[in-house]
């Protein structure tokens, strides 16, 4: 079958190609930032094209099938939901039926269909758009609409992972929205399948992985997956996100925006998945998938420490919390702690309070930095250090110009705690369980092979 894989360059598009050529097919790729050759079809959506246009490029190039895996999840003044979503798929799926194409599978998004107006959610009204116009036409097709998509390219899949990778997570709505991801080589088997049916379908199909999850669930397999430890949780409201999203939109990145935000906040269940009909078999589990193509942040914050190194910051931070608290504690008048407090308001038993108070804080960090580190204490370190000398500073503002730089010597130790704490590794050994799920997935495994290997793909 020769098929015609429009947004071949993106994750879907390029593991779809991929698939059905490890499958024996003839398969054009029609990307914008590609010319018309042997294996190649110049198409972008944004440049209007009429269907009859598009009947005679598809006749010329004798082309049986289209899949059309093109989409944005942000728009840019050079590409719109308008022309990508909707105007130019529609042009091409009635030129593909006026050229005779048998059959057709649009890679549309779950949650289509919800959002009836197009106001709150155009992302998803133009995809809608493109369902309907190909539901109306005398053609074979399938809309698959799939849940987050993640492996290799996937743009989302490496925010997620980013996100994965931070200390200190947020929780948009306190991460409880439900999801259910599924992985692109399985999306793109699932299409490949539904290509070789020979019996005839005009249907819609939600697809999604082996599980439904809850964000927060999803970022802790991200997190294992990388090989990271515990990680420190804050719900942040909706709202919030939502003027983030709002400000990274002036970014230089086509994944964060309030639209997305919207998305997460819809839930991406499918209410009937039907991967496991069009494969034949289960689809894989998020850390099954995860441990076949490893996530690949678009910022890697994983710190890689030798071991001795590690042991090193970790003895020189806890001599150095316990050092201050013995120095405060044994030699108040000698060390002067008491004279500093007074400038910071704190006299008499307020004085002494506080140096309690903060020889008790230094000596309890000290010995867990030393006896059981762990992503609180981490925590705990970098508020103490951040607390310690912006009160400094506010009531002694001279030491922040002092040439011994007594203050600015602690952005180089907050430095150090950041680092043990983006190195740490999780105590059962993430490579390890990776490892033997990769051993117990060998469906998955191939398909990395065939997506990922030039040498594995037959030629038509």
């Amino acid at each position: 079958m020769r098929v015609l894989v429009c947004g071949s360059t993106g994750c879907v598009g390029h593991a779809a190609v991929r698939a059905l050529r490890s499958r024996g097919h003839e398969v054009i790729e029609g990307a914008r930032g590609v010319s018309d050759g042997d294996r190649t079809l110049h198409v972008d959506f944004m440049e209007p094209r009429s269907p009859e246009a598009w009947a005679e490029r598809l006749s010329a190039r004798g082309i049986d099938a289209v899949v059309n895996c093109a989409g944005i999840l942000m728009e840019s003044r050079a590409q719109s939901f308008e022309r990508i979503h909707a105007l130019g798929p529609i042009e091409l799926f009635r030129g593909a039926a006026k050229a005779g194409v048998r059959r057709i599978v649009q890679v549309s998004a779950l949650g289509v269909g919800a959002d009836d107006t197009g106001l709150a959610m155009p992302y998803l009204h133009s995809k809608l758009r493109a369902d309907e116009s190909l539901a109306a036409l005398p053609i074979e097709w399938t809309v698959v609409r799939p849940s987050l998509v993640y492996g290799p390219r996937s743009q989302s899949a490496a925010l997620f992972a980013t996100l994965a990778s931070l200390p200190l997570i947020s929780l948009p709505g306190g991460g409880l929205y439900a999801l259910q991801p599924i992985h692109v080589f399985e999306l793109a088997e699932a299409i490949a399948r539904r290509l070789e049916d020979k019996t005839a379908h005009r249907e819609v199909l939600e697809l999604g992985g082996a599980e439904a999850l809850s964000y927060r669930e999803m970022l802790a397999r991200y997190r294992e997956a990388l090989g990271l430890g515990d990680a420190l949780w804050m719900p942040v409201p909706m709202p919030l996100m939502k003027l983030a999203g709002r400000f990274a939109e002036a970014l230089p990145q086509k994944v964060f925006c309030r639209d997305t935000m919207r998305l997460l906040e819809r839930g991406s269940v499918p209410s009937r998945n039907a991967t496991a009909d069009l494969l034949g078999r289960a689809p894989s589990s998020l850390a099954h998938g995860l441990a076949i193509t490893r996530p690949e942040p678009m910022l890697d914050l994983r710190v890689e420490l030798a071991a001795p190194v590690a042991a090193l910051m970790r003895v020189s931070l806890a001599f150095m919390w316990l050092y201050t608290a013995a120095i405060s504690a044994l030699l108040r008048d000698a060390s002067g702690v008491m004279k500093l407090l007074e400038r910071c308001g704190f006299e008499g038993d307020a004085g002494t309070a506080a140096l309690v108070f903060s020889c008790t804080l230094n000596s309890a960090l000290g010995l867990a930095v030393l006896l059981r580190p762990s992503a609180r204490v981490h925590a705990l370190q970098c508020a103490a250090i951040v607390g310690y000398t912006a009160t400094a500073a506010w009531h002694m503002p001279e030491l922040t110009i002092d040439h011994c730089g007594p203050l600015v010597k602690n952005l180089p130790v907050l430095a150090a705690v950041l680092l043990l704490w983006m190195s740490r590794t999780p105590r059962d050994g993430a490579h390890e369980k990776g490892a033997s799920v990769s051993r117990r997935t060998p469906r998955l495994e191939a398909k990395k092979d065939e997506a990922l290997s030039p040498s594995r793909t037959r030629p038509a």
